[in-house]
């Protein structure tokens, strides 16, 4: 199913020791990549919602819209580079929200961990700045949605409750700390966030 796809494909061409020929295609694949994320994570909200679980359903959303972030930052760096945002979206495969989340932790950590570190190497290889802080700024981000998806699947009860997710509308950083004064990665101020319920 597509849902994975586009993270499997990434994922099997870091493992085979492969990059794409350029960060072009790198940021191409990483737009595709967080097109279906955004789909997936509404879906997982929608899933959260019907099993009770407002909190979850909240923080599905907040990544949703972070992955948004992510893809509309991208579709900038492309453009200078000559390239066209496009994604295929396939409705995703929906489980349980455990299910859900788990599946959730392992793309996240994947992205975070192993995709996105190769596709930030290579442009700064090719010193692509704007192309850099696009993917590092998704990377960054990731690995912020894994920590928050494991808190949830290992007290699922406590997120049966409504809870606050920030989402900066910058770069797509997503907490849960409401003390939050900027951005610690892009620095925009606490008031440019998004506040998610």
């Amino acid at each position: 199913m597509l849902t994975l796809v586009a993270v499997l494909t990434a994922a099997a061409a870091y493992a085979a020791g492969k990059q794409h020929a350029t960060t072009l295609d790198n940021l191409r694949d990483a737009f595709s990549v967080e097109a279906v994320a955004k789909a997936r994570y509404e879906a997982y909200a929608a899933k959260a919602a019907e099993e009770g679980y407002s909190g979850i359903a909240a923080l599905f959303r907040a990544v949703a819209m972070s992955e948004g972030v992510h893809g509309a930052n991208h579709a900038e760096a492309l453009k200078t580079l000559g390239g066209v945002a496009a994604a295929e979206v396939k409705p995703p495969l929906v489980k349980s929200t455990m299910d859900n989340l788990k599946v959730a932790v392992r793309t996240e950590r994947n992205e975070s961990g192993k995709i996105y570190p190769a596709y930030v190497k290579q442009a700064i290889a090719e010193s692509n700045p704007q192309v850099v802080m696009s993917l590092k700024g998704a990377m960054a981000s990731e690995g912020g949605h894994a920590r928050l998806f494991s808190k949830a699947l290992k007290k699922m009860e406590d997120w049966k409750n409504s809870v606050v997710i920030l989402v900066c509308r910058t770069c797509g950083y997503t907490t849960d700390d409401l003390e939050l004064k900027f951005c610690p990665f892009c620095t925009h101020p606490r008031k440019e966030f998004a506040e998610v319920k």
